[in-house]
């Protein structure tokens, strides 16, 4: 037994042995792993100014809805769905004989109110006349000028009634407020038009030229921005061409839902090639930035959390750091937090590399 006993412990201690030696060119070989060769950005603080770009929606300068404000058959429609029609151009024409009947009836109205007042001046002044000299009585004296006051108050009346003839007469007759595209018509000729529901919008008109812009920029965006103004420039982005136009609205508060702040541009837009109701992108000049870190932005790695890029530490080792970036452009991401002067970033090869990985700087800016 004593025999069995050491050969066990023989046979044990040689494969310990053999696992010690065994383990050891593994641990000599992994320290032997050649650095892998990568690129470099070294970073350079500075002070910097660029443009930033924000999403945008058209806007018509102008668009009216063009409703009818009487009743009655549309007669006329004098234009073609689609033109373009020019301020105070007739549009459409509700039947006129009720209305101009009306009018006459008006007419004749303040016609014979007038002829009454002035019998009724004349006789108030005999009256007055005849009193004095104490010809008739205080009550006669007093009916005539009843029926002088009420003769000026019917005048009055009859006037107004006149006038408010005139103007449903002139509602027969509609007109275009303003120049611009007028679009589908909602009524065809010897329809019954009611004001007293939808079929009142008859159509809509758009003004094309100028167009406006609407945008929002976020509220740390304007603490960067060489002051917010009306006038300041912007370029509009649209199917690759560039439009130069000028800021003309300024919300006065912050959208607190959003923490953004509303701003509208004009644009010149004679050869109708921008289209209300289309996006687009807008250029705002005049941000600057100091200590701002300017680095290729293939350099960046987006994660859940953060905006990260390796930076290569003393001993050519590798460490991750989250940044902050304030825009890109041209292929360069503009930093204004996380890195320090001189530092050192990976610009290649980040795919193949993790923290700690050690590297040899092959060259770089």
């Amino acid at each position: 037994m004593k025999k069995i006993g050491l050969l066990i412990a023989a046979t044990l201690l040689f494969i310990g042995c053999s696992e010690q030696n065994s383990d050891a060119p593994k641990s000599t070989q992994s320290k032997q792993i050649p650095p892998l060769p990568v690129k470099s950005h070294s970073v350079k603080l500075q002070s910097i100014e660029f443009s930033k770009k924000y999403p945008a929606v058209l806007k018509p300068f102008k668009e009216v809805v063009i409703t009818a404000r009487i009743s009655g058959f549309l007669i006329k429609e004098n234009f073609k769905e689609g033109d373009e029609v020019k301020k105070g151009d007739t549009l459409y024409e509700i039947q006129k004989d009720e209305y101009a009947a009306a009018l006459k009836e008006a007419e004749a109205t303040f016609e014979k109110a007038s002829v009454n007042l002035d019998k009724t001046t004349k006789d108030w002044n005999r009256a007055a006349y005849l009193f004095k000299n104490a010809a008739i009585s205080e009550e006669q004296k007093d009916q005539y000028q009843y029926a002088y006051n009420d003769a000026k108050a019917e005048l009055n009346r009859a006037k107004a009634a006149l006038e408010n003839s005139r103007i449903e007469y002139g509602y027969t007759t509609i007109k275009a407020p303003i120049s611009g595209i007028i679009g589908l018509s909602s009524s065809d000729e010897g329809a019954y038009i009611n004001i007293e529901n939808d079929s009142a919008k008859l159509a809509t008109i758009t003004s094309w030229n100028p167009i406006y812009a609407e945008f929002s920029i976020p509220g740390h965006d304007i603490q960067n921005i060489n002051g917010i103004k009306k006038g300041l420039k912007a370029i509009l982005h649209n199917n690759k061409r560039s439009y130069n136009g000028k800021v003309d609205f300024i919300s006065p508060k912050l959208d607190i839902q959003t923490d953004t702040l509303l701003l509208r541009a004009v644009f010149e837009n004679s050869d109708k090639s921008l289209l209300a109701g289309a996006y687009a992108e807008i250029s705002l000049e005049g941000f600057g930035y100091d200590n701002v870190a300017k680095i290729p932005q293939n350099a960046l790695i987006k994660t859940p959390q953060a905006t990260m890029v390796y930076v290569i530490k003393e001993d050519k080792g590798l460490t991750m750091k989250p940044v902050e970036v304030v825009n890109t452009e041209n292929g360069f991401a503009f930093i204004s937090k996380g890195l320090k002067e001189n530092e050192k970033v990976v610009i290649s090869n980040i795919a193949k590399i993790r923290p700690h990985t050690k590297v040899t700087i092959l060259g770089g800016e």
